[in-house]
C-alpha cells in the first residue's frame, strides 16, 4: 500500500515554491504601481477614459510574470539560474512597459468603445525595439539584484518566527522595482498623458470663466483661441483619450467626449492647437 503522504522536504520545497511566487509576485505588481499607478491617478483627476486600465492589464502581466520567475528560481533552487529567469522577467516587463499603453489597452477600449475604434490608431515604430531595450536596462539591475538575493534572503525567511521576518524580503524586492517602474514611466506614459493633463486643465479653466472676461495675455497663456470652434461643445461632464500620436510622442491628438459630442484637439508637446468637432 503507497503511503501518499508528503514527506517534510516535500512540505518545504512547496512551501519554498509558494514563497518564491508571492516574492516575485510582490515585485511585479510594485513595478506596475510605480508605473501605471501614478499615472492612473493623474489621468482620473484629469477626466481621461478608462484612466486605470494600463494598471490592471498590465499589473496583472507583470505580477505573473515576476511571480513564474521567483517560483521557478525556488523550483530549481540554483542562483545562477534565478538570475537567468529574473533576466527573462524583466525582459517581460520592459516590453510590457511599451505595449500595455500602446497596443494593448488601446484595443480594449476600441472593444469597450467601438464607435471611436476607427480613431484609435496607436502605431508601433521602427525604434519600437529601442524603446523596449530602454525599459528593459532600467529593469534589469534590480532584477539581477532581486535574483541574487532570493533564495538566501527567503531561506531564512521561511523559518522566521515573526510577521515581519516573513516579509521582509518581499518588501525589499517590491522597493527596488518601485524605483524601476518609476523611472520607466517618462517612456510612454508622461508623454502620452501630459497632453491630456494639459488640454483638460484648459478645459476647466474655460468652464471655470465662462461668462467672464479673460484679459488677452491669459488668453494666450491658456491657449484659450485653440479652442474657438468648439466653445458651445464645451461640458464639464467629459472624457479624454488620445487617439494618434506622431514617432516621437511630440505631436499627440486628443480625443474628447463631451455628453456624446465627440472633438479631436491636436497638441504639440503638450500646447493644445485647433480643436474641431468630428463625427465618429
Amino acid at each position: 500500500m503507497n503511503n501518499s503522504t508528503p514527506t517534510k522536504e516535500e512540505i518545504l520545497k512547496r512551501r519554498k515554491q509558494k514563497f518564491g511566487f508571492t516574492y516575485g509576485a510582490a515585485a511585479g505588481l510594485a513595478f506596475a504601481i510605480a508605473l501605471w499607478g501614478y499615472d492612473g491617478y493623474l489621468l482620473s483627476q484629469s477626466h481621461a477614459l478608462f484612466p486605470w486600465l494600463k494598471l490592471i492589464v498590465g499589473g496583472l502581466l507583470t505580477t505573473l510574470s515576476g511571480g513564474l520567475a521567483g517560483w521557478l528560481t525556488y523550483r530549481f533552487e540554483k542562483i545562477l539560474l534565478g538570475i537567468i529567469f529574473w533576466i527573462f522577467a524583466s525582459g517581460l516587463m520592459g516590453l510590457f512597459t511599451v505595449i500595455v499603453p500602446l497596443l494593448i489597452a488601446p484595443r480594449l477600449i476600441g472593444l469597450f468603445v467601438p464607435q471611436i475604434q476607427p480613431l484609435l490608431l496607436y502605431t508601433t515604430y521602427d525604434n519600437l525595439p529601442i524603446m523596449i531595450a530602454a525599459a528593459f536596462g532600467w529593469t534589469i539591475v534590480f532584477s539581477i539584484i532581486i535574483g541574487i538575493v532570493q533564495i538566501p534572503m527567503l531561506d531564512q525567511a521561511i523559518f522566521s518566527l515573526s510577521g515581519f521576518g516573513k516579509v521582509k524580503p518581499h518588501m525589499l524586492c517590491a522597493c527596488l522595482m518601485l524605483i524601476s517602474g518609476g523611472v520607466s514611466d517618462s517612456l510612454n506614459n508622461q508623454p502620452l498623458r501630459d497632453p491630456i493633463l494639459a488640454t483638460d486643465e484648459t478645459i476647466q479653466f474655460i468652464l471655470d470663466t465662462r461668462g467672464q472676461e479673460v484679459d488677452k495675455a491669459t488668453s494666450r497663456e491658456k491657449h484659450l483661441a485653440s479652442f474657438r470652434y468648439i466653445m458651445d461643445d464645451i461640458h464639464e461632464s467629459r472624457q479624454l483619450i488620445v487617439s494618434r500620436y506622431d514617432r516621437l510622442l511630440e505631436n499627440v491628438y486628443i480625443l474628447i467626449n463631451f455628453n456624446g459630442q465627440w472633438v479631436e484637439c491636436p497638441t504639440f508637446f503638450s500646447i493644445p492647437l485647433t480643436c474641431k468637432p468630428i463625427s465618429p
